[in-house]
């Protein structure tokens, strides 16, 4: 049976939580639950404790890193109870220099602590900063780098596919013509599914992990291929990083 996988998901966040789990038991979707802060994994854990296809990540969002840095106590801890690192990295939306610096040692902190168990999964944001994030990330890292959302340049696009990262890709990207190149540029065995729900909507609604399959739509037709082997592709990648999906 073909894998469908959703690798970045901030399902915590949705209001209807229950209602979506059930639907991703019900349709199998594995699931990289990411969280927002350390002292919410737990509760992601709670919430999701039920359902086989979902993965609580724990994570420090590079937003909330000046705000919430005080946290990082709890990861070593945290990381005993979970293979999946998310979502953390580095967010230069924001011309605040300090605001710049915390996000650099936070994230170098996560990506140091993540490297000690040398087999964590990391779905990682880059926005306006992925020069910065596959720098600090290098090559060889001991783990498994996930770009969440790429939207850097294809210079940097390539860096990272030659450091042996995977790039996951969701409904927005594929909406407009800069985010297809992008995704036209990625070697097909180091592409994942994502929907980075419910901060993405389509057609006025927010989009759920079930939703996914509109990636496997896109891909399909980017690649010109039918939706048999494009959903293939996606999951032999995905059983790649998570072997027992």
């Amino acid at each position: 049976m073909t894998v469908l996988a959703d690798t970045h998901c901030h399902l915590d966040l949705y209001p209807d939580y229950a209602d979506v789990i059930a639907e991703i038991d019900r349709l199998r979707i594995e699931v990289i639950a990411v969280t927002n802060t350390p002292s919410v994994f737990r509760h992601c854990v709670a919430l999701t404790r039920s359902s086989p296809h979902i993965h609580p990540a724990v994570g420090l969002h590079p937003q909330l890193a000046s705000q919430r840095q005080h946290e990082l106590h709890l990861l070593p801890e945290l990381l005993t109870e979970t293979r999946f690192v998310g979502e953390v990295g580095l967010d230069f939306v924001t011309q605040d220099a300090m605001d710049r610096q915390i996000q650099q040692r936070v994230f170098s902190t996560i990506l140091e602590q993540s490297a000690s168990h040398g087999d964590k999964v990391l779905t990682i944001h880059s926005r306006r900063a992925a020069m910065e994030v596959v720098e600090m990330i290098g090559a060889g890292y001991p783990g498994t780098i996930i770009l969440h959302w790429f939207s850097g340049s294809h210079r940097v696009l390539q860096a990272a596919i030659r450091f042996g990262y995977y790039i996951s890709v969701n409904s927005a990207m594929l909406s407009n013509q800069t985010g297809r190149r992008l995704a036209a540029a990625i070697p097909h065995d180091r592409i994942l599914s994502e929907t980075d729900g419910p901060f993405v909507t389509v057609g006025g609604r927010v989009v759920r992990p079930a939703q996914v399959q509109d990636v496997v739509v896109g891909l399909a037709t980017l690649w010109n291929v039918d939706l048999l082997e494009a959903s293939a592709r996606l999951g032999e990648n995905f059983r790649r990083i998570v072997p027992c999906a």
